[in-house]
């Protein structure tokens, strides 16, 4: 089914649960104060974690309210999208933090999606001014955070500048296998999640794998899937291989819409090359459209 914009319902309820599962593995970094972070954000530390819940009709709950060593009230969102509403959302917290502590908070929010950042920052009204800073976390430097001893400041270097690689990968999954049992399932966990922000999944399921991290994927259905979508991905892999390697062996070196044509090519599509190869004449004859 589709929406009046043409979008399709399964796709866009999809894309929401993705959101969501960004942001409620992006909230559990914020269990202690990032200091790392903060120093990069703000060039202070945080004294004291503040725990601040509005119960309303919709709860509210910032991801990460401080007070920072100089005495300033912090306030920091994280955001995956850019979410339209953003600047209300901030403005709305602005007020419930100064109703609460009487005091002014810097207030930023740190986006860390895939596309490029257009959050709106400030409400320009005739009878009313409002502004915040947005940060796009790939403009900071990820060395700081990756060198960090808490993991959690780890884990955000994945998403920063520099930080979407084979090595930053490698030095995470070090740092996750000297963990055990459930923590060490949880962090991997964590850590997929983040990667499908840089499309570095397929990346760490190799690097796991490869590093022989044991872990307990049968109580989380998350690992499951991803690894079982690694296995499929290996078996079909191998397959294209497989019918790369007779075509070649047939027909001599394979041009490059054949070889794209390979490159995308499902199980079905494979199957039925791999019979036609049998007795066709001529490369255009193996890798026509498949058969309905």
């Amino acid at each position: 089914m589709y929406n009046r914009y043409g979008v399709s319902i399964d796709d866009a309820s999809g894309a929401r649960q993705q959101m969501m599962r960004y942001d409620t593995t992006l909230k559990t970094l914020f269990q202690a104060p990032p200091q790392q972070l903060l120093h990069l954000l703000v060039g202070g530390q945080a004294q004291t974690m503040l725990t601040v819940e509005y119960p309303m009709v919709r709860m509210r709950r910032p991801d990460l309210v401080v007070r920072l060593t100089d005495g300033r009230l912090y306030h920091l969102e994280l955001q995956s999208d850019n979410d339209t509403t953003m600047p209300w959302r901030m403005l709305e917290y602005y007020g419930l933090l100064y109703q609460h502590y009487q005091q002014q908070a810097l207030q930023q929010v740190l986006y860390v999606g895939e596309r490029p950042m257009t959050l709106a920052t400030q409400i320009a009204h005739s009878t009313l001014t409002f502004q915040y800073s947005a940060i796009d976390i790939r403009t900071l430097d990820g060395q700081p955070l990756l060198q960090s001893p808490v993991l959690e400041d780890n884990l955000l270097a994945l998403l920063c500048r520099g930080g979407a690689t084979r090595t930053t990968v490698q030095h995470i999954l070090a740092r996750i296998a000297t963990l055990s049992g459930t923590a060490r399932t949880e962090a991997l966990t964590t850590m997929l999640i983040l990667a499908g922000l840089r499309h570095l999944q397929p990346l760490v399921r190799e690097e796991a794998q490869q590093m022989a991290l044991t872990l307990d994927i049968k109580n989380n259905a998350f690992l499951r899937e991803v690894f079982e979508e690694g296995h499929q991905e290996g078996q079909i892999e191998g397959e294209r291989a497989l019918i790369r390697r007779l075509l070649a062996s047939r027909f001599g070196v394979l041009p490059a819409w054949a070889e794209q044509h390979i490159a995308t090519a499902n199980t079905a599509m494979l199957e039925q090359w791999g019979i036609r190869l049998l007795d066709a004449t001529s490369l255009e004859a193996v890798l026509r459209a498949p058969e309905a």
